[in-house]
């Protein structure tokens, strides 16, 4: 099914981020006090990395908000002592809690709003001094693929832009470049996806990859409703590993920073009977207990490198549709965007 709109915008990937980084290295930002990053769904997920490699590389205070708690509870994310810029995250940008969210903060004197977006005609633009539109990025599937890559990446850049970093800069264009290789190479997750004797999918992550993990378990959820969940990597002992066994397929996004920690939860996973996955930008010691190791030959560093895992996730989720007999175009229960009638709270 090579020509769905889910499988042209995985694979054009490539492309795409190409363009976003020409797109965001002219643009000038001004820094805040902190930073809360926002959005609902796969742009709350998107935001969970986003806020993390941001104040990693800043050093500035950030953490991300469900759009809903950030209308709901202002308080929890907003200090009064603090400068605080809001990027709400959004393809559409119009999504009835980010539209919210955003009007509910707009007119305090310690808020800016970045917006950050695919719609050129996003009415979360109206109420923002700065912006991000990717409006090269336009998706015709209801699933967000490309629009969570570049988006995802465009903050990267603009993380790299607030620190001044020429170095973080280079490294993202490089991985940029990367990406055409990574897509041409997504079909070694396909073996994975067609094992329909695995029931189960537990996906792990942590640090800026602990969000990246949660968008892939929604992706496989949206596409064709497999019971899965994501957990902070070494979270997992603590209670979930207890569903382990020979139905679970075990997906660990690894870096160079936690190989060893990866390893060992590798060997005590195995001896559940899960089928275990490793995908990372280095080799670890623990062959025997990895039945699918997938590369990521890259020489960008961890954390620049992070939107090179996500085409073989999203193809996870896929190819997988494609085994279920799914329609990967048109997830059940699903549209491209959540409008409510009224939310009631200003």
């Amino acid at each position: 099914m090579e020509n769905s709109y889910t499988f042209s915008e995985i694979q054009s990937q490539g492309n795409t981020l190409e363009k976003t980084f020409v797109l965001l290295k002219n643009q000038t930002f001004q820094a805040s006090e902190s930073y809360v990053f926002t959005g609902c769904g796969t742009s709350f997920y998107l935001a969970h990395s986003a806020a993390k490699y941001f104040q990693a590389l800043t050093g500035i205070t950030s953490q991300a908000a469900p759009s809903s708690e950030l209308f709901l509870y202002p308080e929890n994310f907003i200090p009064i002592d603090k400068k605080v810029k809001v990027i709400a995250i959004s393809r559409s940008g119009t999504t009835s809690e980010a539209v919210e969210a955003v009007k509910s903060v707009k007119d305090r004197e310690n808020v800016d709003i970045l917006a950050v977006t695919c719609n050129d005609h996003s009415p979360l633009l109206e109420w923002s001094s700065e912006k991000i539109v990717l409006s090269h990025v336009q998706e015709k599937s209801v699933v967000m693929t490309s629009s969570f890559t570049n988006m995802l990446y465009a903050l990267q850049l603009y993380a790299a832009n607030i620190a001044e970093s020429i170095d973080e800069t280079a490294q993202l264009k490089a991985a940029a470049e990367e990406m055409k290789n990574v897509v041409k190479s997504t079909s070694a997750i396909k073996s994975l996806a067609e094992n329909l004797e695995l029931k189960r999918f537990i996906f792990l992550g942590c640090g800026v990859y602990q969000g990246a993990a949660k968008e892939s378990c929604l992706k496989l959820k949206e596409m064709t409703q497999t019971i899965c969940e994501s957990y902070s990597t070494l979270e997992f002992r603590h209670g979930p590993i207890s569903i382990t066994d020979e139905k679970t397929a075990i997906i660990i996004m690894g870096s160079e920073k936690t190989k060893d920690l990866d390893a060992a939860l590798l060997y005590d996973v195995k001896k559940h009977g899960a089928y275990t996955v490793l995908i990372s930008d280095c080799i670890i010691k623990a062959d025997s207990a990895i039945d699918l190791f997938i590369p990521l030959h890259t020489e960008t560093k961890a954390p620049n490198q992070l939107v090179l895992y996500l085409p073989f996730l999203q193809m996870l989720a896929y190819y997988r549709a494609l085994a279920l007999s799914l329609n990967p175009d048109e997830p059940r229960h699903l549209s491209q965007v959540v409008k409510l009638p009224s939310i009631g709270i200003h």
